[in-house]
């Protein structure tokens, strides 16, 4: 039960801090902003590397290792993407009233670049670590990539919270694809599958050895994770007061998810805060 406390609360950290520190760069002004992504590009270099050295090792290390390894990854996927320099050809607005196939096109217009690295880095981890010992990395990045589809597809089809107000200034335009209001059909169904990877996990955790248990624990707690994310989605709460200290003075224009929007509306371009306010 210690290995499984200790990659529950390694993973709790580390989506806590990584997510702070994604908008804490993403709130710097543009040069430094390219600096970050310089530096992230680097670290991504390194993240594969390990990936690649840790496959064959079948130690706890080595899945704590993997997983910090494949965040690296997924952080710089999500920095690349929130700067704009991997999202998709569609950058404009979607117009509103359109019905929902023409939605859902410009949608994914939208982010196609952005879900196509995801898949090509996602089947390069597999490659690096496939038929090893350990691949912590691998499934790290497919829950993550899992967990955040899911998300994305629901704040399409509607949700109480759409997190608008957290886009950058330049980033404003999806908020148009994102539907503010009642819940969806589809959002139970997906809160349930995240609550059973989680069970399911756990429960391989506890009847496995060490390193195992590690490896179990941490996807276990990234699928819970995951619920918590989509439960913020619906509850009304500022979730994002986890994150004020990455958010700087941009937490201050953020909506009160405490106050339920009117059903089925579009999201609101939400108000375009400088780098500077960040600080």
């Amino acid at each position: 039960m210690t290995a499984i406390a200790l990659a529950v609360a390694a993973t709790l950290f580390a989506w806590w801090f990584g997510t702070g520190a994604i908008f804490w760069l993403n709130g710097l002004a543009q040069r430094a902003r390219r600096w970050s992504i310089a530096a992230a590009s680097g670290l991504l270099a390194v993240a594969l590397a390990g990936i690649a050295a840790t496959a064959d090792q079948a130690t706890t290390g080595a899945a704590y290792l993997g997983f910090a390894c494949g965040l690296m990854v997924w952080a710089w996927v999500e920095l690349t993407f929130l700067t704009g320099l991997i999202t998709g050809p569609n950058r404009a607005p979607a117009a509103p009233g359109l019905a929902l196939a023409a939605r859902f096109r410009l949608a994914v217009g939208a982010i196609l670049w952005h879900e196509l690295t995801i898949l090509a880095l996602t089947a390069l981890v597999f490659a690096l670590s496939w038929g090893g010992a350990t691949m912590t990395g691998a499934w790290t990045m497919l829950m993550l990539w899992a967990m955040r589809s899911s998300a994305k597809v629901n704040i399409f089809l509607g949700v109480r919270n759409t997190y608008a107000g957290l886009l950058p200034e330049h980033m404003r335009y999806l908020a148009s694809h994102f539907s503010a209001g009642r819940v969806n059909p589809l959002f139970w169904p997906a809160l349930a599958a995240c609550l059973l990877a989680a069970a399911l996990l756990f429960a391989a955790a506890a009847g496995a050895g060490p390193a195992e248990a590690a490896a179990f624990a941490i996807l276990g707690t990234l699928a819970a994770l995951g619920a918590l994310e989509h439960a913020f989605l619906v509850l009304p709460v500022r979730s994002e007061a986890l994150w004020s200290w990455g958010l700087g003075g941009r937490a201050a224009h953020l909506p009160d998810h405490r106050h339920p929007p009117s059903p089925h509306r579009p999201t609101p371009l939400p108000r375009a805060v400088a780098p500077t306010e960040a600080a």
